[in-house]
């Protein structure tokens, strides 16, 4: 049987993919949403046409991660994609991720409460205006934000973890139930700013970087469904790996996005 996907997509650029799909066999699953072709979604979300013949490497992340993902109670489907070939990725410079970690460090300030004159302050010290991405500037510059945008930007505390693990400030990620180190990380970005951040970095090799994309892409695939049915398992927590598998793709380039952009396709 030819397969299909149900595709959890939060943003696609033609309007009849702007819903929520979950990705599995036509077969394997009821039909609780619409049935996309992998040949549409090529080019828009992973698929398994992405990688026709899977190297080793590729193979042995997709079978260890979703081993680990069973392990913990949580659902996994054996038809998602392997993840890319680090062959074929470039991986983000160590300046660049330096950057990012900082202006997310200082927008989820922000969210968290810091007053804005003192959060407008730091930018003009720090000299740091150019790392904010559009919607992250349009933040700090709003004397007045939404609640919303508060919460937005706060949760990408779990963002920054990542980045600062990328960078090898964080020896480990936390469990995919713990929230991160709020101190321990904003302590590392007031201590290393600007230059020396990249400067005192222990970049993580792409192949690091891809073993943990690939077993976040499994993890939300699997919180999803357990959402999606009503169930519950207290090992996981959708927002932090929603938030962490974010920060994981742009890392890995997915899709080409820049950070405003970034989707966490399963």
């Amino acid at each position: 049987m030819k397969k299909q996907y149900r595709i959890y997509v939060r943003f696609l650029s033609f309007p009849f993919f702007c819903t929520m799909f979950v990705l599995s066999t036509a077969y394997a699953v009821e039909p609780i949403y619409p049935t996309v072709s992998e040949s549409t979604l090529k080019g828009h979300v992973r698929t398994n046409l992405d990688s026709p013949k899977p190297t080793q490497d590729q193979l042995r992340r997709k079978e260890h991660f979703t081993k680990m993902v069973a392990a913990l109670g949580v659902p996994i489907n054996e038809s998602l994609p392997v993840t890319e070939d680090a062959k074929k990725i470039k991986p983000r410079g160590v300046d660049k991720v330096a950057r990012r970690a900082i202006a997310v460090a200082v927008a989820a300030v922000k969210g968290e409460g810091m007053p804005h004159d003192e959060v407008v302050s730091i930018v003009k010290r720090w000299q740091i205006e150019d790392y904010f991405s559009p919607q992250e500037l349009m933040f700090i510059k709003n004397p007045l934000p939404t609640q919303n945008d508060k919460t937005k930007f706060v949760w990408r505390y779990e963002g920054l973890e990542v980045l600062l693990w990328a960078l090898g400030y964080n020896a480990q990620l936390p469990p995919p139930n713990v929230i991160c180190d709020v101190k321990k990380d904003t302590k590392t970005i007031v201590e290393n700013r600007a230059a020396l951040l990249a400067k005192n970095a222990r970049p993580r090799s792409i192949r690091e970087i891809l073993d943990m994309a690939d077993y976040y892409y499994r993890l939300h695939w699997g919180v999803i469904e357990l959402r999606l049915k009503n169930k519950k398992n207290s090992a996981v927590d959708e927002e932090i790996i929603e938030e962490r598998h974010r920060a994981l793709n742009w890392l890995i380039r997915y899709m080409g996005a820049d950070w405003d952009d970034v989707t966490t396709d399963t």
